[in-house]
C-alpha cells in the first residue's frame, strides 16, 4: 500500500477515494481495505481539530500551505491534495528510498513536493513561518528526540499555525511530547507578548 499501515473507519464517506484505489489492488481485499482506512485516518486530521466529527471542517486545509513530516510512501500527501486541496503541500521523509518511490508512483501534482528531510532538521531546513499546517502521521513515535521535531514545528509553523499529529505510542512518549509541546506553546506565548509590545 501507499499509504498508513493503519487507520481506521471514522464512519465518514471519503471525498474523492478513487484517487486512493490500485489497480493491483483486489477491492474488499485486506490490502484495499488498509487503503481505504489509511485515506479515513489522514482524511479525519486533516478536517478536525476537535475531538466532536460534527465539528469536522471538510475545508481546513483549502488554499493553506500545508508540511507533511515522515510521508513514508506518499499516499497520504497524494490523497490530501486532491480531497483537501491545499495550495502547496511538501511531503517530507529521511529516507531517499521512500522520496524516490513517491515521485515514481504519484509523479507530478501542481503544487505537491516531495523531499529527503530528517525531522529533526526542521528548524535548518525549513524557512520560518513557511506553513499552516504540519501534519505527522505515524511517524512521531520513532522519533529520537521529540522535543528537537516539536521545535522545528514551531519554527515552520505560521502565527495561528496547528500542529496535527496521529500515532500510536506508549506513555512515556507521550509525555516526552506532551513536555515538548507545552514548552512550544509557552515560547509561542512569550515571543507573541514580546512582539506585540515593540
Amino acid at each position: 500500500a501507499h499509504i498508513c499501515n493503519c487507520g481506521g473507519d471514522f464512519g465518514v464517506q471519503l471525498p474523492k477515494a478513487t484517487v486512493l484505489k490500485r489497480e493491483d489492488v483486489v477491492p474488499n481485499s485486506q490490502e484495499y481495505r488498509m487503503m481505504m482506512y489509511g485515506g479515513a485516518l489522514y482524511w479525519h486530521l486533516a478536517t478536525n481539530i476537535s475531538e466532536r466529527r460534527k465539528e469536522a471542517d471538510p475545508e481546513l486545509l483549502r488554499g493553506k500551505d500545508v508540511l507533511e513530516v515522515g510521508c513514508m510512501r506518499g499516499g497520504g500527501a497524494r490523497y490530501l491534495m486532491e480531497a483537501a486541496e491545499p495550495r502547496r503541500l511538501l511531503a517530507v521523509d529521511n529516507v531517499q528510498e521512500h522520496i524516490e518511490s513517491c515521485r515514481a508512483n504519484f509523479g507530478e501534482w501542481p503544487g505537491l513536493e516531495y523531499e529527503v528531510m530528517d525531522a529533526h532538521e526542521l528548524s535548518t531546513s525549513i524557512p520560518a513561518a513557511s506553513f499552516d499546517f504540519v501534519i505527522c502521521i505515524e511517524s512521531f513515535a520513532s522519533f529520537e528526540h521529540l522535543d528537537v521535531f516539536v521545535a522545528g514545528c514551531a519554527h515552520a509553523l505560521r502565527q495561528g499555525g496547528r500542529l496535527l499529529l496521529a500515532d500510536a505510542i506508549e506513555r512515556r512518549t507521550n509525555t516526552k511530547l506532551l513536555d515538548a509541546l507545552e514548552v512550544m506553546v509557552q515560547l509561542r506565548f512569550v515571543l507573541n507578548t514580546y512582539s506585540s509590545t515593540i
